[in-house]
């Protein structure tokens, strides 16, 4: 399609959008395409028979009155039927028509995380082979913690989900995966019941088990309560058979808001980097994952995948879409139906900004992309910082306590204070502005 066509057949389906609804559009207009203009009249492909006569005596007036608002009046409207736009409905019809329903697609068709389902590049081997050795009773004997660092994407999840899959496997009930959050939770709610019996019932059935695995352990910052209960809870299991395994985006040197006594246990276990995949590993990631999945992605869908991308969770995410209605239909999608299953509000739609903000930031002022990640004193990163910070506020709308973690702030009244003080250097400063306008547009 050439772009005028597009051009047009953009301007009229959202005059048809506005005038029929969202549900109407979906179900009547999403199939249509422009075929031909001229000067009389517009033509419009449409699947079969019945779409065309429905459409011709129930949205006759809404589409002609589209079509004068965008062509102007006088263009007459003409439907034809087509079969690529037959075929094109027959293939959209296989995609879930409900978040819900793309749930239970991927639930059923995805790949189960284990040690043996992650894909390791060169960074990633030892971590790997230390929880083999972990899960078979090799490790060393006198660790009894674990921590995993990484930025987001690494595969920490991963890992700690294929402990605890691989580990029931053998003893069911023997390992427990929660999130910072959720110990957070359970160790408050044991607290709130105000009886010994809750807290030692809490305490009990961790020090019970063979793997405890807690994700995402930065979010105990700043809970001096939950990682005193943390503390103990690996003390009672000195010299026992239970094994901690923590995972975090810092290195334990970098654990801002942690008490020294956790700190401290944290550096005396067994430390492992998990680093990000680059784009090559990612490339072996999708591969792997879609054949695990019943469907090979060839070469040029991960390419496109990894252009839209390099965020590890929306690449793989997208891939998990596109692998799972591909093995539904029992042939591969083409290249054109991945902008239709990109999911439409994702977390990892807001990671892929912030780490395109910090990137662009870094690369104009010449700073470190690492002084993003944590408060820092070096005077050259101060001003970038707030403009990172600025940045990430107008693209992605984080709550200002959500923006201080993205950048090491313990306290949203540095943020609010950064973003005022970015509001007002715009309204006075017109460089300023320039620069924000400027790299606004590159991300």
């Amino acid at each position: 399609m050439n772009s005028v066509y597009r051009d047009i057949e953009d301007g009229l389906r959202e005059e048809l959008q506005q005038r029929v609804g969202r549900q109407r559009f979906q179900l009547w207009f999403r199939d249509t395409a422009v075929v031909d203009v001229s000067a009389e009249a517009v033509t419009l492909a449409v699947p079969n028979d019945v779409h065309c006569t429905w459409l011709q005596y129930t949205y006759a007036e809404e589409l002609q009155d589209a079509c004068d608002e965008v062509l102007g009046e006088g263009v007459e409207v003409r439907l034809e039927v087509s079969a690529e736009q037959e075929r094109r409905r027959l293939v959209r019809e296989r995609f879930p028509a409900r978040p819900q329903d793309w749930d239970e697609l991927l639930e059923r068709r995805g790949v189960a995380a284990t040690l043996e389902s992650f894909v390791a590049g060169a960074g990633g081997r030892f971590p790997l082979m230390i929880l083999r050795q972990l899960l078979e009773g090799g490790a060393p004997r006198g660790a009894g913690l674990f921590y995993l660092y990484g930025g987001c994407g690494a595969g920490k999840t991963h890992l700690l989900r294929g402990l605890e899959a691989d580990c029931a496997r053998r003893r069911p009930g023997a390992a427990l995966y929660l999130s910072a959050r959720r110990f957070t939770q359970r160790y408050v709610n044991a607290l709130r019941a105000r009886e010994v019996d809750a807290v030692r019932a809490f305490e009990v059935d961790l020090t019970s088990r063979r793997l405890v695995l807690i994700d995402d352990v930065d979010e105990l910052a700043a809970r001096p309560a939950t990682q005193e209960a943390l503390v103990r809870l690996h003390e009672a299991c000195a010299g026992g058979d239970t094994r901690f395994v923590l995972a975090g985006n810092r290195h334990p040197g970098e654990l801002d808001g942690f008490s020294e006594r956790l700190r401290s246990r944290i550096r005396g276990g067994i430390v492992l980097n998990v680093p990000v995949a680059d784009r090559l590993l990612l490339d072996d990631i999708l591969t792997e994952r879609s054949m695990r999945m019943g469907c090979r992605a060839p070469g040029d869908v991960r390419e496109a995948i990894l252009d839209r991308t390099s965020s590890v969770r929306g690449a793989v995410a997208l891939l998990e879409r596109w692998a799972a209605v591909s093995a539904e239909s029992g042939a591969p999608l083409a290249l054109e139906w991945l902008p239709e299953l990109a999911p439409s509000v994702a977390a990892t739609a807001r990671e892929e900004v912030i780490r395109r903000v910090k990137e662009a930031v870094s690369n104009h002022f010449d700073v470190a992309r690492t002084l993003f990640d944590r408060p820092t004193k070096v005077r050259t990163a101060q001003f970038p910082r707030r403009v990172a910070m600025y940045l990430v506020y107008r693209a992605c709308a984080l709550p200002l306590a959500e923006l201080g973690k993205v950048f090491g702030l313990r306290s949203h009244s540095s943020v609010s204070r950064a973003i005022q003080e970015m509001r007002q250097l715009r309204s006075t400063d017109a460089g300023v502005e320039q620069l924000v306008d400027g790299l606004l547009a590159r991300i």
